[in-house]
């Protein structure tokens, strides 16, 4: 039996603890989770999408779009395919462009911790034999990946276009071949590590020094380190110019007829390790994760994958407004794969025209209703 002293106490005890619940769960809802994926925000992106198709040149669009905790939904616009009409489908491949460099680099990195790359070192130690412009000693490793080397952009060269047209994109071309367009020149475009310039030479050497450090092709260190772990069954480095079944045919568009040219199996040899690959939405998402979470690095590597240059640019990772991510342009596709961390929100678009950039103004659109 409880005394009156004890009765008193136990009173004061319930009324303490009923105040602390109620104290708790008042704050429990003092800052209801803000949700992103709204009804209204969804109803957004779709208008969004059908404007990408009504105002420019792309048959068709797909995006995946997801929001941790809230799920993901797919959009599909458009048709993938012109002359049969069959729509966009989430599970078509399609080339990468120059998301490939994402993967390229992340090889590299993975090589570095494995003891077979020093990030600090010439890419002429590894690479005597390529010929080089004036001062190229100076280009470490690293300034390859993070796009400071001053080395000439090949695909700014209009001879080098020009040429490849000329043969409705039939011309192959070695890694060397393309190299030798930066090459050649008398001098770099600057001093190597002083400024921030994007070419697609840093990439290739990439790839040639992936090759030379363990006497593999490029395309199976990339399977071998990269897609097998991954689970990646829908990417790879295509053998010929014809994409794997079923894939999203890509267009490129004629001023003089005024209607789509079917450049889906035109040679794009010239992208090599810069923008080379073929994937799928699928797949993509599985990789959008490793680009932030970074699994199949060290710390040391996870490191450097963020160290942000004067350009905003990684070692083979863009930031912008804290989207974290790479665009992808070729002819016939545009592709975009951008993350935001902190919102924990992934955007991924693939359009199978590159005119006017559909795909890139459709990320705008989009980033701008999610943020």
């Amino acid at each position: 039996m409880f005394s009156k002293k004890n009765n008193n106490f136990f009173y004061i005890l319930l009324i303490f603890l009923s105040q602390i619940l109620i104290f708790s769960c008042e704050d429990e809802f003092v800052e209801p989770q803000l949700s992103i994926l709204t009804n209204e925000n969804i109803a957004k992106l779709q208008l969004a999408a059908d404007n990408i198709i009504r105002d420019y040149n792309t048959p068709g669009l797909a995006a995946y779009i997801a929001v941790e905790g809230e799920g993901a939904f797919t959009i599909t616009r458009g048709v993938s395919n012109i002359t049969t009409n069959e729509p966009m489908s989430v599970n078509n491949t399609f080339k990468i462009a120059s998301i490939s460099k994402t993967f390229t680099t992340e090889a590299v990195l993975i090589l570095v911790d494995q003891g077979l790359i020093d990030l600090n070192k010439s890419i002429q130690f590894y690479l005597p034999e390529i010929k080089l412009p004036h001062g190229a000693d100076k280009i470490t490793v690293r300034m390859l990946g993070n796009m400071t080397s001053g080395l000439f952009n090949y695909t700014d060269s209009l001879e080098f276009f020009e040429s490849w047209y000329a043969t409705n994109g039939e011309t192959g071309y070695t890694p060397q071949q393309l190299v030798a367009i930066a090459g050649n020149r008398t001098e770099l475009n600057f001093t190597p590590g002083t400024k921030y310039e994007y070419s697609n030479t840093n990439t290739v050497l990439l790839g040639m020094l992936i090759e030379k450090v363990t006497g593999k092709k490029v395309r199976d260190v990339l399977s071998e380190k990269i897609f097998q772990p991954l689970g990646l069954v829908n990417t790879q480095w295509p053998l010929s110019q014809f994409l794997p079944y079923p894939y999203t045919h890509g267009y490129t568009y004629s001023p003089y007829t005024h209607s789509f040219i079917d450049c889906t199996n035109w040679n794009i040899s010239w992208a090599d390790a810069a923008g080379m690959l073929v994937s799928n939405l699928h797949d993509l998402q599985i990789w959008s994760k490793e680009l932030i979470e970074r699994n199949l690095l060290s710390q040391n590597s996870k490191n450097e994958r963020f160290l942000w240059n004067m350009g905003g640019y990684g070692f083979g990772l863009e930031n912008h407004n804290n989207w974290i991510g790479h665009p992808g342009i070729i002819e016939g596709y545009n592709s975009q794969i951008w993350i935001k961390p902190e919102r924990k929100i992934t955007i991924i678009i693939t359009t199978n025209s590159a005119i006017d950039l559909p795909a890139q103004n459709a990320m705008a659109a989009f980033a701008k209703i999610l943020n």
